[in-house]
């Protein structure tokens, strides 16, 4: 069977967890095509695809080949692409509804303040203890909603299916690149809950095939 689609980006990018995840989940194999930041992403032809030159991005394969960019958008595509949709994006509005409040929060908030303390260690912006101070307050404030919800529930999202969603695939994508990089042993400590979720998430069947051994700060 020919590839489902193909995804443009560097490697071990974070931002495309959810989406791998998604893909095994459903069945789908995507493939990698050779990726050059600065060269691949000004080449021509493929700016007549993927107009902004940003990655990641998506091909589908077949005659009439969608082209897509954002990782969140590419992660919704894929896992509504296959048998695991209902699971991951939910079976009803109310269900899609929840599971979607989570990406957006994984995008507006916690994403925000996981670059706001990556950043400055992979050199990508100058740092700064007043910014650090904020982002730190700021995943304090969500991590004790999260660590209540899971303290009554095993998932973010409680579903008919009964398994993870993207709601979790998305926070914890998050979450990766922060314990991997930012927030050490003794932040983790707070959360015990929150940390337990994180693992049991990575370590779901579909999920840690694909999925980048977790490592943690101390």
């Amino acid at each position: 069977m020919a590839p489902f689609a193909s995804i443009w980006t560097w490697p071990n990018n974070p931002r495309l967890l959810k989406t791998l995840a998604a893909a095994k989940l459903n069945g789908l194999e995507i493939e990698f095509p050779p990726f050059t930041f600065g060269t691949t992403n000004v080449d021509p032809a493929f700016r007549a695809k993927f107009t902004f030159g940003k990655v990641p991005v998506l091909e589908t394969h077949g005659d009439s080949p969608l082209y897509l960019a954002e990782s969140s958008a590419i992660a919704h595509f894929v896992a509504d692409s296959g048998p695991a949709r209902e699971q991951l994006l939910g079976a009803d509005p109310v269900e899609r509804a929840k599971i979607q409040q989570w990406i957006m929060h994984s995008e507006t908030e916690l994403g925000v303040y996981t670059t706001t303390g990556v950043y400055p260690k992979l050199g990508y912006r100058p740092y700064s203890a007043e910014e650090e101070t904020k982002a730190i307050a700021g995943m304090d404030r969500l991590m004790a909603v999260i660590e209540k919800i899971l303290s009554e529930q095993e998932w973010l999202v409680i579903t008919k299916a009964g398994k993870l969603s993207m709601a979790d695939l998305a926070v914890a994508s998050c979450l990766h690149w922060a314990l991997k990089l930012w927030l050490d042993k003794e932040w983790r400590a707070k959360w015990p809950k929150t940390m337990e979720w994180f693992k049991k998430t990575i370590e779901s069947e579909g999920v840690k095939e694909v999925w980048e051994p977790a490592t943690f700060l101390n």
